[in-house]
């Protein structure tokens, strides 16, 4: 069945004396808590060693640590859920394990990677990687396929069912790493814990889509906007008479560009219909939807104004297939543009779009305007990389000289195959065709239609697997791993994720911002750029005494202090934080400008994150606060 984690620990404090309603922190560490993942059987108690009647823990909770005792030759740790002062009991110390990191595992889609096999002796995983030994892993991961695991080394193998860690949150936390060879790339034995915790969603969970427009509502965009609405009131007949009504809904962003340099375009991004609606409702909100009346400060527009607006601002509960499709003449403000709204660039609002698990697609129309502004081959290399999904291509449809006949013909188009996918689903997916067959129009609008038949294929699969499966990551504890496989060592096997806490978030968010200003005007006056990061590290530092020894010009941003207790000792290299400032210096204006709008990029997705409430779990039930946490790739730290 899914998995969900059940707490996580960390926030900050003061450099001061442990305040009693604070769990313990990590020996050595300021801020950093003990946290603790309770074994099954474990039970709680009112008192350390007292013969109260005891509470059953679900297996593998994970507690703050408040404080630790011995009574009687027998240690005791008193454990909370959350790190706001609220207790829960003791537990022997025996049935809590020590988790001191954050690090937890996520699963790859098995269709795409050999499934993972999880060993409950390191020794024996050890020895088959120090002889690359690729036959007897092979053969040991068919027989776990076939449920043969009798006198065997592996324990379990990953499900056959994909589980989307950020649709399904789970936890399977990793209690220690060791370094190692996989072939010739560097890899990771990692012990673990597998956290089952929350039940599957029922069977009959309707499998629903979701479509979101985001339209250039600017001067120019008049033309599509009419079209667009002619033809969704086509789709919205065409759902009723098939009985699909509550199977699809459609809403609608429209955007424009900056309201500070020009107040009369009145909005930047608006919604004008929710996914919420029905489709006589839809339609109605579409026909508010007019053209701008005055021009923008220059070609280019800002879209992701209208993505983010459609991340945040749109319902997206309920449908498990979400989409965005981007219409739009001209090229976006990225986010080293004083114009942007989101600060985001391309990268960052891929990322974003992604956590939200939503595939976005873009029609680019080509007018003659775009190519007398020389703004095409930019507006496509964005849009491409914004909307690739990885194993299938990029979801970009240029229409040539703005065809408003072809941009319809395309759309029309798009329409009939999602209309098309929610029918199979309707009908059970029967039948499931290995290949796409749906496929109707030629040229770069059939490549385009087989890539959205493809990845309509995938989510459907992905929706049976998770609805229909009756495991979920195999209910284990301290078992091994690697993290890449003999088979192809090239690409790693699981993705390693920290645990960061939202209040972990904005203090990543707001040291980094503060070392892009520094960043931005040391390339203005290098001469006073180390002194300033000098000054800034002595006052956001916890251990000030070590900013001082690191004081000379080749130390980095992690020796001046900004390195995060919570992100220190994890097995990543830091690209920001290992920066060698001596280096720096030595760098020609256009790297040092290349590596801020890279910071920049960062602290608008962490910004993006932070604010997303809809990405971030609580633990304890509650509301989102700031012990909720999101799992975080490791290369989207700094």
């Amino acid at each position: 069945m899914p998995l969900i984690a059940a707490c996580f620990a960390a926030a900050a404090v003061d450099a001061g004396a442990q305040q009693p309603d604070r769990p313990l922190t990590l020996e050595g560490k300021r801020a950093l808590y003990q946290r603790v993942i309770a074994v099954p059987g474990a039970a709680l108690s009112d008192a350390p060693g007292g013969t109260a009647a005891s509470q059953p823990v679900t297996p593998f909770t994970v507690f703050y640590v408040y404080e630790r005792d011995n009574v009687e030759g027998r240690d005791w740790v008193q454990v909370g859920i959350d790190s706001n002062g609220e207790i829960d009991g003791w537990l022997p110390a025996e049935q809590a394990i020590d988790w001191r990191q954050t690090l937890t595992v996520g699963f790859k889609d098995p269709a795409e990677q050999p499934r993972v096999l999880l060993f409950e002796d390191r020794d024996a995983l050890r020895r088959l990687v120090d002889q690359n030994d690729a036959e007897t892993y092979a053969g040991l991961r068919e027989r776990a396929i076939a449920g043969d695991v009798a006198d065997s080394p592996v324990a379990a193998i990953q499900p056959d069912g994909f589980i989307d860690i950020r649709r399904n949150f789970y936890l399977v936390p990793i209690l220690s790493h060791e370094d190692v060879l996989i072939g010739d790339h560097q890899g990771r034995l990692l012990q673990v814990a597998s956290v089952p915790l929350r039940d599957p969603a029922p069977a009959d969970d309707p499998y629903r889509a979701g479509i979101v427009f985001v339209i250039d509502t600017t001067v120019s965009m008049r033309p599509y906007i009419d079209r667009t609405r002619e033809i969704m009131r086509d789709v919205y007949e065409q759902i009723e008479t098939a009985g699909l009504a509550d199977k699809v809904a459609y809403g609608l962003v429209g955007f424009r560009d900056s309201t500070q340099a020009v107040p009369d375009l009145d909005y930047e991004a608006r919604v004008f219909a929710d996914l919420t609606g029905s489709g006589e409702q839809f339609l109605s909100q579409v026909s508010a939807v007019s053209e701008a009346q005055v021009s923008s400060q220059g070609f280019n527009e800002d879209p992701y104004a209208g993505l983010q607006e459609a991340i945040e601002s749109i319902n997206w509960d309920g449908y498990f297939a979400r989409y965005v499709i981007l219409i739009t003449d001209a090229g976006p403000r990225l986010g080293d543009d004083p114009l942007s709204s989101t600060g985001l660039d391309t990268a960052g609002m891929r990322q974003a779009l992604e956590d939200q698990g939503i595939a976005p697609w873009v029609i680019h129309l080509k007018t003659p305007v775009g190519e007398t502004e020389q703004d095409h081959e930019f507006a496509e290399s964005e849009y491409r990389a914004l909307s690739r999904v990885e194993d299938i291509g990029a979801f970009y449809h240029p229409v040539e000289a703005g065809d408003v006949g072809d941009f319809g013909a395309a759309l029309a188009a798009m329409m009939d195959q999602l209309t098309a996918q929610v029918r199979a689903a309707a009908q059970g997916f029967q039948p499931l065709q290995a290949m796409p067959q749906n496929v109707s129009a030629e040229g770069e609008l059939a490549t385009f239609q087989q890539k959205v038949a493809r990845l309509g294929y995938a989510l459907r699969m992905d929706y049976l697997q998770r609805s229909g499966a009756d495991e979920g990551a195999p209910a284990l504890f301290n078992a091994w791993m690697i993290d890449r496989d003999f088979s192809d060592p090239a690409e790693r096997s699981v993705d390693v994720r920290v645990l960061l806490t939202r209040d972990q978030l904005s203090d990543l968010h707001e040291v980094l911002q503060r070392v892009v200003e520094r960043a931005e005007e040391g390339a203005l006056a290098p001469q006073s750029f180390l002194d300033e990061l000098r000054s800034l590290a002595a006052i956001i530092s916890r251990d000030p005494e070590a900013v001082e020894a690191a004081a000379g010009g080749g130390a980095s941003l992690a020796e001046l202090g900004y390195m995060r207790e919570y992100i220190e000792g994890l097995p990543y290299r830091s690209e920001v934080m290992n920066l060698d400032l001596s280096t720096w210096q030595q760098w020609s204006a256009q790297q040092q400008f290349e590596f801020i709008n890279q910071l920049d990029g960062k602290v608008a997705y962490y910004r993006a994150l932070h604010d997303n409430l809809d990405l971030w779990v609580s633990l304890d039930g509650g509301p989102v606060d700031g012990d909720s946490v999101y799992p975080l790739l490791l290369e989207a730290l700094p």
